[in-house]
């Protein structure tokens, strides 16, 4: 039989295949209901709407590679340089380059687990090794446990906080303890991706914190969760030095990060009353979940996130089936023990009583 053409590294790769929602009208459907993606419920902000109407105008000309008019946004927001910034067709694009930019063939990288996975696929890709750490029993990166599995090999250390698919942010004194602990020949990488959420509950800042640092890092941040993007794909990484930053860019594809999604994204920045819109909407309904899944028999792990993981009473694998049946996808995960827990994405008002409602017939 004729040999694959696919490299060994690509065939061997564990990265989990993204799930197929078909959409053979080209539109998503209102059944049934998502809340297995952490996608938000709510539309964008109307600026962002009516800048990408604007851009329609233009699709015959290739966007801005270097979104200018994003990064003096964002630079003048945050108070970065622009040129500590790099752009890709979500974070994911971002994280992936990450793990490649810094791993060789047996080389190291100390992860959480579980964890959004993606940045691992550039580390596996570039020939580099997984080291995995549990979280602790709350869902949250054990910094102190990710620090003791440092070797001479180690190239990344990642973090994510809030953590996807459990829900809790890191303290200051962890982030702290990786940001000075963390060897000056190691990338340390913060997944960000519900900062909004993260910071409107009174997170640590995490870019302050950075200032500390002596080694390179790595921060991705998304336009898809608390701006309600996610169909446009837009996310940024900001970078320690411009070695790291021009890395990103040499991986980057041309033209990357579409017109009418950096059109929208700009917009959507400028957007203040809207954002606290959808984060105090989002968190509402996220505390009114617990509070009925707590009553329930269910536990409830810590979220700062636009979703909730929770423990049911009984295995979460059937319950994941028995929802899919009357029209709502959540995510099973086989952590932290055989019976699972389920990750919630929240939805609108109508959408989490609905729900509500299912779950609590299921349990009963």
């Amino acid at each position: 039989m004729r040999k694959s053409l696919l490299a060994t590294r690509v065939e061997n790769l564990s990265f989990p295949a993204p799930p197929i929602l078909a959409e053979p009208e080209g539109v998503p459907s209102d059944t049934p209901i998502r809340l297995n993606l952490n996608e938000s419920p709510f539309s964008p902000s109307p600026r962002a709407i009516a800048a990408m109407q604007s851009a329609i105008k233009s699709v015959n000309f290739y966007p801005d590679h270097g979104c200018t008019a994003l990064v003096n946004a964002l630079s003048e927001k945050i108070g970065i340089p622009t040129d500590q910034f790099s752009f890709g067709n979500g974070s994911g694009e971002l994280l992936i380059a990450a793990g490649m930019l810094v791993t060789e063939e047996g080389d190291e990288a100390v992860f959480p687990a579980p964890t959004f996975p993606t940045c691992g696929k550039g580390v596996e890709l570039s020939g580099g090794k997984i080291v995995s750490v549990p979280v602790t029993k709350d869902g949250i990166c054990d910094v102190d446990t990710m620090l003791d599995a440092i070797t001479e090999r180690t190239r990344l250390f990642y973090l994510c906080t809030p953590n996807n698919p459990t829900g809790g942010i890191l303290s200051q004194t962890d982030l702290d303890k990786a940001i000075i602990q963390v060897p000056g020949n190691c990338l340390l990488v913060i997944d960000e991706a519900y900062y909004e959420f993260a910071q409107y509950e009174g997170a640590p800042d995490v870019l302050k914190l950075l200032s500390n640092r002596q080694g390179p890092w790595i921060v991705t941040r998304t336009f898809s969760k608390a701006y309600a993007l996610s169909g446009l794909r837009v996310g940024y990484a900001i970078s320690s030095e411009k070695s790291i930053n021009d890395g990103i860019w040499k991986l980057r594809a041309n033209f990357n990060t579409n017109r009418i999604a950096l059109a929208a994204a700009t917009a959507a920045l400028g957007d203040h009353e809207h954002l606290d819109s959808i984060l105090r909407k989002t968190i509402a309904q996220r505390e009114r979940l617990a509070d009925a899944t707590r009553e329930m028999g269910c536990k409830i792990y810590p979220s700062s996130a636009n979703f909730l993981t929770i423990a049911p009473p009984v295995a979460a694998k059937p319950i994941q089936d028995a929802l899919a049946k009357v029209g709502f996808l959540v995510q099973a995960l086989p952590w932290p023990d055989k019976n699972g827990t389920l990750r919630i994405t929240i939805g609108d008002e109508k959408q989490m009583s609905a729900f509500i409602n299912a779950l609590s017939n299921i349990l009963k």
